[in-house]
Parts: C-alpha cells; sequence; structure tokens
C-alpha cells in the first residue's frame, strides 16, 4: 500500500483525516487485510503519526524518507520489502476511501499467472492493479513519479480488466471531495 505522498494539494496529512470514525489509512490497510491480502506492506512517510495509526493491525510499514522523489520510490521499497517467493502484488492506494472488501477479493481472484489485473472503473483503468512477480523488475526499475501503469501500458496484452462499479475507484486529493 502506498501512503506517503505529501498531501500537497490537500493542504494536510489527508490519510489522517478520519473516514466513518477512523483514520483513512487505517481504514484502507483494513479494507486490504480484510480482502485477503497477506502480507501486507505500507510505504509511509516520516509521519509517525501514520504508523501510531496502523497500531495492532497486521501490516509491515517501511518508511519513504523521501517521497518526493516520486511514487516509483515508494513502489520500489514495497517490492522489496516482500518475501522473495511472492508471486503477485497488489499495488494500492491509501485514498481510495469507497474500495471495498469485494473489490479486493474480486482483483485478486481474477489474478492468474503471468497477467496484470486491472481495475476498469467505469469508463477508466485506476488503482490497484495486480502483477505478477514476472513484472517487478520493471516496476523496480521505474524513475520519478510513474507508477505501475507505464508497465500496464508497455504489457498490454498481459492485461486482464476487472469491471467494477466506478465510484469504488474515487480518490481524494482535495478538501472540497471530502463527503461531507
Amino acid at each position: 500500500m502506498l501512503a506517503a505522498g505529501q498531501s500537497t494539494r490537500f493542504g494536510r496529512q489527508k490519510l489522517l483525516e478520519p473516514w466513518r470514525g477512523e483514520p483513512l489509512i487505517r481504514k484502507a490497510v483494513r479494507c486490504f487485510l480484510e480482502g485477503g491480502l497477506e502480507p501486507l506492506v505500507a510505504v509511509v512517510s516520516a509521519d509517525p503519526r501514520l504508523v501510531d495509526a496502523l497500531a495492532g493491525l497486521r501490516v509491515t510499514t517501511v518508511e519513504n524518507a523521501h517521497p518526493e522523489q516520486g511514487i516509483s520510490r515508494s513502489i520500489a521499497i514495497g517490492l522489496r520489502a516482500l518475501p522473495e517467493a511472492t508471486e503477485a502484488a497488489l499495488i494500492g492506494v491509501a485514498d481510495q476511501p469507497y474500495l471495498t472488501v469485494k473489490a479486493i477479493q474480486a482483483l485478486v481472484n481474477a489474478f492468474s499467472p503471468g497477467r496484470i489485473i486491472v481495475p476498469r472503473w467505469g469508463d477508466h483503468r485506476g488503482n490497484p492493479p495486480v502483477f505478477d512477480h514476472a513484472f517487478f523488475p520493471e516496476l523496480l526499475a521505474l524513475s520519478g513519479d510513474h507508477g505501475g501503469q507505464r508497465v500496464i501500458a508497455a504489457h498490454s496484452a498481459a492485461v486482464t480488466e476487472v469491471p467494477l462499479p466506478a465510484a469504488l475507484g474515487d480518490d481524494i486529493d482535495r478538501p472540497e471531495e471530502w463527503p461531507r
């Protein structure tokens, strides 16, 4: 789970904002765990409140001390923290509050070796994709603010789309997007 962003458009650490009684980052981690993702690695910034918000959950936190270097750095840190025998990785973001356990399970259940599983949220693809381990070297080679979409685009024949309700894929980048 990628949770090292600086929330610059939000103006404060959005992952600590309460979502139905708990910090958004905790809601996201619980959703992934309840969806059957183990081990779960959360890549966080140096803000200790993020680790504190995850207390008591079965999650390994690793710090991205330089999130300003882009999402590729968080992806690499997260992949390197996984066990060597990991068959696939779902790379999720922590700011999709509408994402459900059922959606995570649909993505995991669609996985097959050699494939990239991508959710289709209505008319567009989005997060969280699932990558077979064969794609890990390319994910590790990404640089700057380029994420898995580059790898997905380079391997369109390996992509399986899973259609899901559009609203589940919405993320929150600005305070005015936060539901009242």
